[in-house]
């Protein structure tokens, strides 16, 4: 087991996560919105917080049954979460996602893994049931796509038995709901199991930012 050393309040932390990750969705809306929106009125009419929770036992029999389910080695809850951003942009965009041209209508999507009991732990508990908390931004060309996939039940059940999904829980953003620092709440809230593990690292990939960012490099 690594442990941290860390003087830095929990309070402080949580700020310090949220903080960025808000910044890091104003910044992407304001490279999507339109002249005469408001970044609050996109994030309301795009933005959806979704709380991913696995199958866990479902999981260890598909891979012990197949080797060709996400490739070999084992898969971080992370690794499952890029799996299905990759999938569903896929499936909103295009097989050509991937390419640079398309890059513009991929949503942001913030994920962050928790555990049960984290908001009422002192110290680090007992790791049980692994399951991410993500904020969702949709460009205005995919958000459509996105929610009739929703209401597409056999899809939605197909998507769920790919990645061993128990529960989807799909709520719209409201991210102006900000607490006493001004951070956004939704923020927040995702970064409570990542303050834990700031003190006592007992996982090493605890969130992610999608899509990666690319660095562009000079001719």
């Amino acid at each position: 087991m690594f442990q941290t050393v860390s003087n830095t309040s929990p309070t402080s932390i949580t700020s310090q996560y949220a903080s960025w990750f808000d910044g890091r969705i104003d910044q992407f809306i304001n490279e999507h919105k339109g002249r005469f929106d408001s970044v609050s009125t996109f994030k309301k009419r795009n933005g959806f917080f979704i709380t991913i929770s696995f199958d866990h036992s479902s999981r260890k029999q598909r891979l012990e049954s197949s080797d060709l389910i996400d490739g070999p080695g084992a898969k971080t809850e992370m690794d499952r979460f890029t799996g299905i951003y990759n999938y569903l942009c896929r499936q909103l965009i295009g097989r050509n996602y991937h390419r640079p041209s398309f890059h513009a209508l991929k949503p942001l999507a913030i994920g962050c893994l928790d555990m049960n009991g984290s908001r009422y732990w002192r110290w680090m508990g007992a790791l049980e049931n692994p399951h991410i908390h993500s904020i969702w931004i949709f460009a205005e060309q995919t958000r459509d796509g996105f929610q009739n996939l929703l209401a597409d039940k056999e899809r939605l059940i197909s998507i769920k038995a790919r990645f061993s999904i128990r529960e989807l829980d799909v709520q719209q953003l409201d991210h102006d709901h900000r607490n006493s620092t001004g951070d956004s709440r939704a923020s927040s809230y995702m970064a409570k199991f990542m303050v834990h593990n700031n003190h006592e690292l007992k996982v090493a990939d605890d969130f992610r930012v999608l899509p990666f960012q690319v660095k562009k490099t000079l001719n």
